[in-house]
């Protein structure tokens, strides 16, 4: 009877298996399963042996990616992608690369990861501006760039990918109506390795082509691994074979959007206030807010004026709308408001500096002012008039404890605080429509059922 029984828990467990193709990953003629549960494939040299869990935030900020959850609940709220121009040249793809990518990147240089973007977008059939922005948020335009996650410019990760390069063909599959079937990339023209990866042309080459790949698997593969809803096929580029979090997609898509606006200006008005049209403070809209208006800070001692954006260290703030500088300087550590020229801003140690950190405040007229904060710099002084999407700085941490770069932005109106996210509607999505921020409400309402309860 035992034996019996073993056979009948065997064929059921065979008759279960058979039912689960292709929502699950059953015979995929590639192997790129190197964490369990597919959650992240690490490199070689910090692989540890046994199952793997979910990565940590530590892990995710130490691999350059941002914590989970700020990816938005219901991702049909995105509008379409801009249209990539017809045809791009090099140096003005180079030009736009340059308003991203750090100071010290060389003119020379970024001419030449242009030129091969182009080259091998075109071998591969794949979006140069998705590929010039994958080069920008994996490595900050850095060809020696090298981490626990990947090599070169896209951060490539060998040990995701090596085991199916052979002879220069890359063998992956893709589902059709007989299951997983072999398909072959030609991949002849650099090798597959490490030190090949540390130079911007090869690394640049397998990137386009490791686009192509995932590109003809999707979405299929997404069903077979039980994949995060997501947009692009750009996501399975960070994640492996199975995807987890929509946070890297969101960084690398709007880095693209954002070199399309820098290629052509792609203004579009936003809601009026007192007759005042307003744009957006951050390029490649449009982009998530990370916290609302109201929300307890300093452990409730005081509440947040304003919204922050998720935006990365660097990019360019912008003016919402025409007005004159009324305040460029430093929240002291005592609340003081300290103004000070761009120069004298550079030497004031971030020790010394209040909530806000540097900032920036913009009088619109009508008694309508525009606030910035958390600045890393910032280029205009009080007295200065400046014209609707002027640069007047860059994103920072200054006057932050424990979170990233961001941007803080209010409103105010005659002293009043406004909440930010009514006027500039067409440029961000509420925190309320990400995961991460539904969480936050949900843990809130519970501590205020505690409160009431103990009453």
């Amino acid at each position: 009877m035992r034996i019996l029984a073993s056979l009948l828990t065997l064929a059921s467990l065979i008759a279960f298996t058979a039912t689960l193709r292709p929502t699950q990953a059953q015979d995929t003629p590639w192997n790129r399963r190197l964490r369990k549960g597919v959650l992240l494939n690490d490199s070689p040299a910090v692989r540890s042996t046994g199952p793997k869990g979910p990565l940590n935030a530590d892990e995710l900020r130490r691999l350059g990616l941002r914590p989970r959850g700020n990816g938005l609940l219901n991702l049909t709220y995105w509008p379409e992608e801009p249209a990539a121009p017809a045809r791009v040249v090099t140096g003005d793809l180079a030009a736009a690369m340059a308003q991203l990518c750090p100071a010290s990147a060389e003119a020379k240089q970024l001419e030449r990861y242009a030129e091969a973007i182009i080259r091998y977008s075109q071998e591969f059939s794949v979006d140069p501006w998705l590929l010039a922005a994958l080069v920008y948020t994996q490595s900050g335009c850095r060809h020696e760039a090298y981490n626990s996650y990947g090599t070169g410019l896209s951060l490539l990760n060998v040990g995701m990918h090596e085991a199916n390069i052979r002879n220069g063909v890359y063998r992956f599959g893709v589902w059709t109506e007989r299951g997983w079937t072999r398909k072959e990339l030609d991949v002849t023209a650099f090798r597959f390795r490490r030190e090949a990866l540390k130079h911007p042309e090869p690394n640049i080459y397998f990137a386009a082509a490791i686009l192509n790949m995932f590109r003809q698997q999707c979405p299929q593969i997404d069903g077979a691994f039980e994949s995060a809803p997501h947009r692009h096929a750009v996501s399975h580029f960070i994640w492996g074979d199975r995807v987890v979090d929509t946070g890297p997609e969101d960084r690398i898509l709007t880095a693209r959007r954002r070199l399309l606006h820098s290629y052509a200006r792609l203004n579009r008005g936003g809601r009026e206030l007192v007759g005042i049209s307003f744009m957006s403070p951050l390029d490649g809209y449009p982009r998530i807010a990370t916290s609302g208006l109201g929300e307890p800070r300093d452990n409730g001692r005081r509440p947040h004026r304003g919204i922050d954006f998720a935006s990365e260290e660097g990019e360019p703030v912008r003016s919402i709308a025409a007005g004159t500088v009324t305040f460029a300087g430093v929240d002291w550590e005592r609340r003081a408001h300290i103004p000070l020229e761009p120069w004298g801003a550079a030497i004031v140690h971030q020790k010394h500096m209040g909530p806000r950190g540097l900032f920036v405040e913009i009088e619109h007229g009508n008694g309508l002012v525009s606030l910035y904060a958390h600045l890393a710099s910032y280029d205009v002084q009080v007295g200065d008039h400046v014209q609707a999407a002027q640069r007047l700085g860059e994103v920072g941490r200054t006057g932050i404890k424990d979170s990233g770069a961001h941007l803080h932005f209010g409103l105010f109106q005659d002293g009043a605080v406004l909440d930010p996210l009514e006027y500039l509607a067409p440029y961000v999505f509420p925190p309320n429509l990400t995961n991460r921020g539904r969480a936050d409400l949900a843990k809130q309402h519970r501590k205020n059922q505690r409160r009431r309860r103990h009453r």
